[in-house]
């Protein structure tokens, strides 16, 4: 009778890393689920990959639309989008946007090593967010958007990083707002105020010195 050979010996700490990594996917799950803000790493049909969403936590009580639920639950409200070859020309940037994230007791959570290659192949992630950090994702989303030069996407994010948290979420309301014309007036003056017109001369040195401050 035929025996059966032995099971392959793992290498050594195949399995610590294995548990680690569930364990890192729990807690980041855990944080999701009351993060005020969430990252969505998806996939979409009718857009090319990667694809990142930044949605809002509304809660139930915050809610205008319960009338009539007897039980209303949390809501989340996609407040900008980026896809495509914009995702990995704006790595740097969303690196930098999301290595200042931490838990509900300030330890990092090393989120940025999600904006990677193989982080990207990603289809169905939710990254938690705190307030500072899904306003100015969201904002850096909406304010790239038809900008070519990419010195001035760059200053963009390095300029909305530098924002404080009340900044970002005040401007993202602005940019937001319901009414269209208010809401095209916002973007686009946010926009010129943080990296300027296209073509301005002055963009060079103004990125430099920024970058400069680390």
């Amino acid at each position: 009778m035929a025996r059966t050979a032995p099971a392959a010996p793992r290498s050594p700490g195949a399995g610590s890393r294995s548990d680690s990594a569930k364990a890192d996917d729990a807690r980041l799950a855990k944080q999701a689920k009351r993060a005020p803000y969430l990252l969505r790493i998806t996939a979409r049909n009718d857009l090319p990959p990667p694809l990142l969403i930044v949605k809002e936590r509304i809660a139930p009580e915050d809610r205008d639309d319960t009338a009539g639920l007897t039980n209303p639950r949390a809501k989340h409200l996609e407040r900008g989008s980026l896809h495509g070859e914009a995702v990995r020309a704006s790595l740097p940037v969303l690196r930098r946007l999301l290595e200042a994230v931490k838990d509900d007791q300030g330890i990092p959570l090393g989120l940025e090593r999600f904006m990677s290659t193989q982080g990207l192949k990603q289809t169905d992630r939710n990254l938690p967010l705190d307030e500072a950090a899904g306003a100015r994702l969201a904002l850096f989303f909406r304010l790239q958007r038809k900008v070519k030069d990419s010195d001035r996407i760059e200053l963009i994010g390095r300029r909305v990083a530098m924002l404080s948290r009340e900044e970002a979420v005040y401007w993202l309301a602005n940019v937001t707002t319901a009414d269209p014309a208010l809401r095209s007036w916002a973007v686009s003056g946010l926009r010129h105020m943080l990296c300027g017109g296209a073509g301005d001369k002055r963009l060079p040195q103004v990125l430099e010195r920024i970058r400069a401050r680390g």
